[in-house]
């Protein structure tokens, strides 16, 4: 099975327990999202890559901002539309996305670019730093390690999953060669996992 394909179908077998499992208050998110909007006018559109059911990410975002989320997996979707049906949804491969040039002030992705093949994850950086605005913000949760591969039943979820992902250093230059200034870059560990958390911007006022 192409692992796309294996992504999407895993994400549509578990939505509705994935969803149960978020905390719309996390404070790690919300914190990170503090940082990303400061400075942001309101209704300022904002890109969510890797939306999931919309929750705690997109909802937050939603109550000052136009939103566009977008997921590989078509029950996320039907429930973002539910979670919050302010946002503009569509279902669909973030690096098949066509948006024109500075059609955002900001983008974020928890959690969602560890799905795509990492041979992508360069060309995909460089689409986000030309949907975004001059000095338009990318905040983003990478892996730390260089891995990839599935598991038959992810965490006993009941559901298989892929990733394909490089080690954070990696990660870094891959967004400095796409054209991203770093503001922030933070290892964060949360329930026994460690993400790099980072904040940047293109080219521009920031």
């Amino acid at each position: 099975m192409d692992p796309k394909d294996l992504v999407a179908q895993g994400y549509d077998r578990i939505a509705e327990s994935y969803l149960a499992s978020k905390d719309p208050a996390d404070p790690v998110i919300l914190a990170a999202l503090e940082r990303l909007v400061a400075g942001l006018p309101d209704g300022a559109a904002v890109l969510d890559l890797g939306c999931g059911a919309g929750v705690p990410a997109t909802r937050w975002l939603a109550e000052r901002f136009a939103v566009t989320g977008v997921d590989l997996s078509a029950r996320q979707i039907a429930l973002a539309q539910q979670q919050v049906p302010g946002a503009t949804f569509q279902q669909a491969d973030m690096t098949q996305l066509d948006f024109p040039a500075g059609s955002f002030a900001a983008v974020v992705s928890f959690y969602a670019i560890i799905h795509v093949p990492r041979t992508e994850h360069a060309a995909l950086l460089g689409r986000i730093a030309c949907w975004l605005q001059p000095g338009g913000r990318f905040l983003a949760t990478w892996a730390v390690s260089d891995w990839e591969g599935s598991d038959p039943d992810w965490a006993g979820w009941g559901a298989p999953m892929w990733w394909s992902h490089y080690d954070g250093d990696t990660n870094l230059a891959l967004l400095r060669a796409a054209g991203f200034t770093l503001d922030w870059a933070e290892r964060i560990t949360q329930g026994g996992e460690t993400w790099l958390w980072v904040l940047a911007h293109v080219a521009g006022k920031t």
